[in-house]
């Protein structure tokens, strides 16, 4: 997914302004969620997006993935898989 295809997806769905201010509270860029989240297929998991984005990432950085990961949930992005590490993309 590009950067341009998410951000015509959030404002279809209603959901970009809000999204736009999660991710830029939390520290992450829309070309990022793109790229790293929700490009590659299947599933994906706090602990890789935190590592991806901040190298090593400490209690902190994976709440912040995490939230990161309920804000693109309740846009209907992702959903949970049952646990507080893996989610898969919608």
């Amino acid at each position: 997914m590009t950067t341009q295809e998410l951000d015509d997806l959030l404002k279809a769905r209603g959901r970009a302004d809000e999204i736009n201010a999660v991710a830029a509270k939390l520290g992450f860029t829309l070309e990022f969620i793109a790229k790293n989240v929700l490009s590659s297929g299947g599933t994906v998991t706090v602990s890789h997006v935190a590592m991806l984005w901040q190298g090593m990432p400490n209690k902190h950085d994976r709440k912040r993935t995490r939230a990161l990961f309920d804000a693109l949930s309740d846009a209907g992005l992702l959903a949970p898989t049952g646990d507080d590490e893996t989610w898969t993309k919608l």
